[in-house]
């Protein structure tokens, strides 16, 4: 999910391959093909909700604005705080007074095209649309073969740390390429380093708060282990794999290497302390670049590096749709403008401005030119091949929001508590998700 205003590559994209992939964007005006209901102008309005940070919300506002131009109609910008945008998005929907199209994170789409709430966009954009996408993601915003969405971009974690804490814990060199990342082991001993080095500081957070409590995942599979069974229909956490990653999680906190008010239920976003100079060392999101860069300013240097990793490397799916709601006021606006969001030249504007990563096939061979920290790029371009093929797929599924529910759930009261049973863990782990599968 993307300060997104805040928070949400996959080896699985398929066809397109992750080596093409990794290359980023170029410029090109060549639009997703595959039809729609309308080509000429538009009237009318609609609303499109969304959280944004200040980036986000520039170029959201700017391609409303070229839309109108181009179209005729308007687009009216809502910008909502991250953590409530789905809590008004849902009593609106209950309410039937949805927007007529809003930004969700690929891990929902599923939920709310089974509920009812999003409209299917079939006649809208034709048979051949998806093509132009990375394949993993075009599935993403699919409920039964019909889509419910557009894919509009994705993102994934890395290692941001603060050069001046590493320097002054003696620690000379960071990991220059996927091979070399820290495994845990190694990890752990650069955060005992920086503990000694920097009193009061804290070494490391986690990102995975509220709605992106699926982060930790990335830990699991590191482990070698894995959420769902071959056939995504049963849970598969009753593993050593997965006590392995639970108790290294846990041990970060108990060891005084974890700040410990950065939990998964409380909105404490490691990447807003970090500017501080709190925290050493965050995973935090590709597109919290801008952000992070606009707060630290001159402050201290800053670096990115690659995750650490175990018997593999692994991180997460981020990133976000656009969808069209099933009570649209004005659906062939609104359909018109998630299509227009995604043209190869408007996804460019949109990556290169807010530093996340594209979802379009044709934006592969050419670099994209980030507006913001160019030279760190490159790393979350690497790292983002380290998606496994089973975690897109869950991420993906109908379930997965009640599946990150059962981590919001459960995880607080291990990680906080020494005393907790790591079984006791794995087994509400295990019932929670059984739970979401079911539903």
């Amino acid at each position: 999910m993307s300060a997104v205003g805040r928070r949400t590559f996959l080896k699985a994209v398929g066809a397109a391959g992750a080596a093409g992939w990794l290359a980023a964007c170029s410029s090109g005006d060549d639009d997703a093909k595959g039809g729609g209901a309308t080509s000429g102008p538009l009237t009318g309005s609609a609303t499109f909700t969304t959280w944004a940070n200040d980036q986000e919300a520039a170029a959201f506002k700017k391609l409303a604005a070229d839309f109108k131009a181009a179209r005729g109609a308007d687009i009216k910008i809502e910008v909502l705080p991250y953590d409530q945008i789905r809590t008004v998005v849902d009593r609106r929907l209950q309410a039937n007074q949805a927007p007529d199209l809003f930004r969700v994170s690929y891990t929902d789409v599923g939920s709310y095209a089974e509920n009812g709430a999003l409209a299917d966009l079939s006649d809208y954009l034709g048979d051949s649309f998806g093509d132009a996408f990375l394949p993993a993601l075009w599935s993403a915003v699919q409920s039964d073969g019909k889509p419910f969405g557009v894919p509009h971009h994705t993102d994934t974690s890395a290692l941001v740390y603060n050069k001046a804490h590493f320097a002054k814990a003696g620690i000379t060199s960071v990991p220059a390429g996927l091979d070399q990342a820290w495994t845990w082991e190694q990890f752990t001993d650069v955060l005992r380093k920086l503990k000694a080095a920097n009193p009061g500081v804290s070494p490391f957070a986690f990102n995975y708060q509220l709605y992106g409590a699926y982060r930790w995942f990335n830990t699991l599979y590191q482990a070698g282990g894995t959420l769902l069974d071959d056939s995504l229909q049963n849970p598969a956490l009753d593993t050593a794999q997965t006590r392995k990653a639970l108790e290294f999680t846990r041990s970060l906190y108990t060891e005084g290497l974890h700040a410990p008010s950065v939990l998964v239920k409380r909105p404490t976003y490691p990447d807003e302390i970090f500017p501080t100079q709190k925290i050493s060392m965050i995973q935090a999101g590709d597109f919290l670049i801008p952000s992070i860069d606009a707060a630290v300013k001159d402050k201290f240097e800053w670096g990115v590096t690659y995750l650490m990793k175990d018997s593999a490397a692994a991180t997460d799916l981020g990133g976000n749709a656009v969808v069209v709601t099933d009570g649209a006021k004005n659906p062939d606006v609104a359909a018109e403008f998630a299509k227009f969001l995604v043209t190869k030249e408007n996804m460019q504007t949109f990556c290169e401005q807010t530093t996340v990563l594209p979802v379009r096939k044709d934006l592969t061979d050419a670099k994209l030119a980030y507006a913001s920290r160019p030279d760190l790029m490159p790393v979350f371009q690497q790292q983002a091949t380290t998606m496994p093929d089973g975690l897109v797929k869950a991420a993906t599924s109908r379930a997965f929001a009640g599946i990150n529910q059962a981590l919001i759930d459960t995880m607080d009261q291990y990680l906080s508590n020494p005393s907790a049973k790591t079984d006791d863990t794995v087994r509400a782990l295990t019932e929670g998700v059984q739970k979401a599968l079911k539903a």
